[in-house]
């Protein structure tokens, strides 16, 4: 009877090509479940980051406030009112085309980042910096964007409908449920940039400077991580030496960890946070002025709602970015073993090895 081999045995057998695979295929299950574990949360988000004006629900919660009363955060609120009001078709409208960008997403950026990181080991003969680290990071940003943009706009745009306009618009145009719809949309999303439509297609494109300017996310999150960690680490070996204990602190427990990375996502989610309400906006498409240029959508929401405005919905950003990113980073971690084996059997490798 044959015997089954131990996952290190069968990874040596892989090539480095089927090694990037297998990481891409990862991150792309953690993206998906991260997508629609989080994807309520989403969806009130981007409705809060796409409005102008302060709204009443925000002048009943700064009321609430004034009093002294527990305030709901706005998110919440907001949450609870869409599934009164939509239930939850309403919370889950245009999930399956999130999915897709989460899947298509997290596997062009870890396919692309795991291949330069590999080619830059390979060329160099030693392990990656944090400089090539960043600078990869970056670059495997802009690919990921490039190619999906289309499909997150899209997705943008369906959370942005109500229940009425859905059914309003799906009249109009004669077509049926939103499930029977939402492939169709999602795979004709995903051909915008090639639609003999070229107005369609820019629109698509919307907000795509913003979201090229956002890969600079992960270079503040890592440098801040850093830092922090650095910090962290003189503090421990001080209290480890108060204590008696020679040893070195060599690394971070796993609750360290975790809390540092929230942390320092935090911190680079608020810096970058003005570009990321500029992007929806730009997407959204309800003001003409905001779909011309990223400066020029800054300014006007800088002019008609203050600093506070740029930084509207920054709470739900917030509470989705350092979850969805644990959520992914955890799913990433615990599927790398499942998608190597699904690399075994595709490859064959199983007969070679046993």
């Amino acid at each position: 009877m044959p015997t089954v081999s131990s996952p290190t045995k069968l990874s040596a057998a892989l090539t480095a090509s089927d090694k990037i695979l297998v990481e891409a295929v990862a991150g792309a299950l953690g993206g998906a479940f991260a997508a629609l574990a989080l994807y309520p949360i989403d969806v009130v988000k981007t409705r809060i980051q796409a409005e102008g004006e302060t709204s009443s629900d925000e002048r009943d919660g700064a009321s609430a406030s004034a009093r002294g009363r527990f305030r709901v955060p706005r998110w919440a609120r907001a949450l609870r009112d869409l599934m009164r009001s939509e239930g939850v078709d309403g919370v889950y409208r245009g999930a399956m085309g999130k999915t897709a960008h989460s899947i298509a997403s997290s596997f062009l950026y870890f396919y692309a980042f795991s291949g330069m990181r590999r080619e830059y080991e390979a060329r160099t003969g030693r392990k990656i910096g944090t400089g090539a680290t960043l600078v990869s990071a970056a670059l495997a940003g802009c690919v990921n964007v490039l190619v999906t943009e289309p499909l997150d706009t899209y997705v943008t745009r369906k959370q942005l409908k109500t229940k009425n306009t859905t059914k309003t618009t799906d009249a109009k145009e004669g077509k049926g449920s939103e499930s029977d719809e939402g492939l169709k949309e999602t795979l004709k999303a995903l051909r915008g940039a090639s639609d003999s439509e070229t107005a369609e297609a820019r629109g698509l494109y919307s907000g795509l400077a913003a979201s090229l300017a956002l890969t600079i996310n992960p270079a503040i999150q890592y440098t801040a991580f850093e830092q922090l960690r650095q910090r962290l680490m003189t503090m421990l070996n001080v209290r480890a030496q108060r204590h008696g204990i020679l040893k070195p602190v060599v690394e971070l427990s796993t609750f360290d960890a975790f809390i540092l990375g929230a942390v320092s996502k935090a911190a680079a989610t608020v810096l970058t946070y003005p570009l990321v309400r500029a992007k929806v906006l730009q997407k959204a498409g309800t003001r003409e002025e905001d779909t011309k240029s990223l400066i020029g959508t800054l300014q006007r929401v800088h002019r008609e709602e203050g600093v506070s405005g740029l930084y509207k919905g920054l709470d739900a950003q917030l509470v989705k970015t350092v979850l969805a990113g644990a959520a992914l980073m955890t799913v990433k971690e615990k599927t790398f073993s499942s998608a190597l084996w699904m690399m075994i059997v595709f490859r064959g490798l199983d007969r070679k090895t046993s």
